[in-house]
């Protein structure tokens, strides 16, 4: 009997053993940019890594045609959109084991204010009360966009106390947060590991999942060069890719192995124009460059299956596009060589020498354009731009810096043209591109025109104000659209349960490794 006994225990051992080997499974993702930090209040852009450290109060659901709770059992809007109402069920802690209390999520969103470069979008917020399990927040406006922020990992929260014994650097290495997974180790230039929380729980009804998740560790390295991305997801040593190269889209889906992800770019591709320079503040002269662009060339060049042409700054996977402010932006700037020539005739360039560029008074019609090194498909198009600006008579002078260089650049105004890719998926990314808070521009009009905007309940009627704030900043020749393209995910077959929507937003909790 006790042999017996003894079998069976070595049995049941065995079993347990064989079962948690065959649970503990690891995911390799590779992204082309290294994560600014594990702390999103004080990081600018968040990545997958973020949405894996990070469960927003509530979420879009897939269709983004409604919002529900996340970590939140409830949440409500007052009438008059002034009070929101967030409701913690208990039991819930951060990665630490400290208790997810209404007080903790209290003390990280007032940290919010504090120390994210993203603090102007609660400046509305001026109380935060506790009743019983519920965080109450009080607006002076209806905070529209904020909902969106508060959707994603922005929207998460940390745990203050350890962020405030650590020390902020500290703190952004190794963040303490509530989400599905936990930092692990981050070795800068390489990789981050992150380990399953066991602890997590999720109220999100669209997940199947809403305990911890199926996956042990997630291992995301840093990988810029795209040859050696999609070399890794063809290979299998990675599970999935983002950032696919477009010129490795057609590859990739031949693949039997690999599946294709991708969204419609959440804004588009644009150049800056800086009015307070010598050439460009001729009105004539900026319109002439919004008209001498042949967009669809640029598409062609990238693919049509890759982009989509864009006359107004929004795409329509934002909220707030507006379909018929789009086809009148695409008569009023769409390519035409004869009027982009009238202009730059009637602001006095012409091309005297016979040289093929413009000269006036002594001065050649030469602009510097600012180049992301860091955007592929802007670094392609540009040189297709320089060659339409030539036939203009407009000699285009490349030059190539980081984005993060170029946007300072803006804000210092040191630019003549300068090319910026941005996304985020609510039309309130005006604010951060051309309101003066911005540092870009400023202007009485194009600020009225947002700020109207930014506290609109109606989505029809906010759509139309973003559709005017367009056309102003068109209209006075600040910004020459130029498209908007697709953002590819690769996926390995033995992947289950990835799910990506329309504006990118991943839902991971239901991700499974074969």
């Amino acid at each position: 009997m006790k042999t017996l006994c003894k079998g069976l225990i070595l049995f049941l051992a065995l079993v347990l053993l064989t079962s948690q080997t065959a649970m503990s499974k690891e995911l390799i993702i590779a992204m082309h940019e290294e994560i600014r930090g594990t702390d999103i209040q004080q990081i600018g852009r968040s990545t997958v890594v973020h949405s894996l450290l990070f469960e927003p109060p509530f979420r879009f659901t897939r269709d983004m045609n409604s919002i529900e709770p996340g970590f939140v059992s409830g949440f409500s809007l007052s009438k008059d959109g002034k009070t929101l109402r967030l409701t913690i069920a208990d039991g819930l802690t951060f990665s630490n084991g400290i208790p997810l209390t209404p007080e903790a999520i209290k003390a990280s969103y007032e940290r919010y204010l504090k120390v994210s470069p993203y603090a102007s979008d609660f400046k509305s917020l001026y109380d935060i009360t506790i009743e019983n399990n519920d965080v109450v927040m009080h607006w002076k406006n209806p905070p529209v966009p904020v909902l969106v922020v508060l959707a994603s990992a922005f929207g998460g929260v940390v745990d203050v106390t350890t962020a405030n014994k650590v020390g902020e650097e500290k703190f952004n290495r190794n963040v303490v947060a509530y989400g599905p997974m936990v930092v692990d180790e981050w070795v800068q230039g390489s990789h981050i590991t992150l380990k399953r929380n066991p602890n997590f729980r999720t109220y999100f009804p669209e997940f199947k999942n809403k305990g911890p998740m199926n996956i042990d560790k997630v291992t995301v390295r840093f990988i810029p060069d795209d040859f050696i991305r999609v070399t890794e997801i063809k290979s299998g040593s990675t599970d999935i890719i983002y950032g696919v190269p477009l010129e490795n889209v057609e590859e990739l889906k031949a693949d039997p192995d690999i599946e294709l992800h991708r969204n419609l770019q959440t804004g588009c591709m644009m150049y800056y124009v800086n009015p307070n320079d010598t050439i460009l503040s001729d009105a004539k002269v900026r319109r002439a460059l919004q008209r001498g662009v042949n967009r669809q060339e640029l598409v062609t060049l990238l693919n049509s299956n890759n982009a989509q042409v864009r006359f107004g700054l929004f795409s329509p996977s934002i909220i707030g596009f507006h379909q018929g402010a789009e086809d009148r932006f695409a008569k009023l700037y769409r390519y035409d060589f004869e009027a982009a020539s009238r202009l730059l005739d009637e602001a006095g360039w012409k091309d005297t020498d016979g040289d093929g560029i413009r000269d006036k008074d002594g001065k050649k019609l030469q602009i510097t354009a600012m180049v992301a090194i860091d955007s592929p498909g802007v670094r392609k198009t540009a040189p297709v731009i320089q060659a339409q600006y030539k036939k203009l008579g407009v000699a285009l002078k490349l030059q190539e810096f980081e984005d993060k260089y170029i946007r300072q650049a803006v804000r210092d105004k040191k630019n003549q043209l300068a090319s910026r890719r941005w996304q985020w998926f609510d039309g309130d990314m005006l604010t951060y591109l051309f309101h003066s808070d911005s540092r870009n521009y400023a202007d009485p009009d194009i600020d009225a025109l947002i700020n109207a905007a930014r506290y609109e309940i109606y989505p029809q009627k906010r759509a139309e104000i973003y559709a005017q704030a367009q056309g102003l900043i068109l209209e006075k020749g600040l910004a020459i659209p130029l498209y908007s393209d697709f953002y590819y995910v690769a996926v390995r077959k033995g992947i289950k349960g990835f799910v990506m929507s329309a504006n990118g937003t991943v839902y991971l909790n239901d991700l499974e490794k074969e």
